[in-house]
């Protein structure tokens, strides 16, 4: 699919996805692709501030903080489908993951716990990940190495589970929104001809229903901040601090504390 040229000029990058180039608008290269990031923007701000106004951990703050950066980098990539942008939105989904990974495996450790090897270990993998793909530039190395700590949380949330006081309907409905958006983004890949045909001669003006990877990106950052949610939740019933689950507008779900750290416990899901 030959692009369409806009403000940003011809794409540098080295993936150009299944959204024509400039059809909304000429400041904008992707549109769909773009301003789904919203929903990786908006959330983990919230979440952040709310974390830091109850005092959290900066674990904990730094999880959405690394969150947030993956949605506005991955904003300025499809806005701009410049090789710089593609970075800004690709790196940090490494290393905003190892936040993740580091959070879900000193989860039941003592309040404000620093544990320094690990923290080394995924420095060295994330800038090990960082070097080699500036080097070798091949999507195909980054998606595995972002697959490798997509599994190490999902081992880690496991165990969790197995271990740990819990609400296990927040994990398996963020597991099954970010798998359902992955399973789109394999679409959108594999079949964009047939989508591209969709959105022209049959759908008209409900085509954008079809940009599959704005829907990858609704659906991993909704399943991303559920985990979030799930971390944060875990980690506080860990310390008995009495966390909640509410509601904005009876949609937006957070979470709160209601209570100062009592002790440390963290009851399996038999007790």
């Amino acid at each position: 699919m030959a692009p369409s040229v806009g403000y940003w000029g011809r794409p540098t990058s080295t993936l150009d996805w299944c959204e024509e180039n400039y059809v909304v608008s000429y400041y904008i290269a992707e549109f769909w692709n773009t301003i789904s990031n919203l929903v990786m923007i908006i959330p983990p701000l919230v979440g952040a501030s709310l974390a830091y106004w109850q005092d959290l951990e900066f674990r904990i703050v730094n999880s959405y903080l690394g969150f947030m950066a993956v949605g506005i980098g991955s904003w300025i990539f499809h806005m701009t489908l410049l090789y710089e942008g593609q970075l800004l939105d690709e790196l940090p989904m490494i290393w905003g993951s190892s936040f993740l990974v580091y959070s879900y495996a000193t989860l039941s450790s003592p309040p404000n716990r620093v544990y320094k090897p690990l923290m080394l270990g995924l420095f060295i993998y994330c800038s090990i990940v960082t070097v080699g793909y500036l080097i070798n530039q091949n999507p195909i190395f980054h998606q595995v190495a972002y697959a490798l700590m997509v599994f190490a949380i999902l081992v880690y949330g496991v165990k969790t589970i197995l271990t740990c006081q819990h609400n296990l309907p927040m994990y398996i409905i963020s597991g099954l929104t970010y798998f359902f958006g992955f399973f789109l983004w394999n679409i959108d890949n594999k079949f964009c001809g047939y989508l591209t045909h969709l959105r022209h001669d049959v759908l008209g003006p409900l085509g954008p229903i079809t940009e599959l990877h704005a829907w990858w990106h609704v659906l991993a950052g909704s399943g991303t901040y559920l985990s979030l949610l799930f971390l944060t939740h875990t980690r506080y019933l860990f310390l008995r601090r009495n966390p909640k689950i509410k509601f904005f507008w009876r949609v937006y779900p957070y979470v709160t504390i209601t209570t100062r750290a009592t002790g440390r416990f963290c009851p399996t899901p038999s007790s």
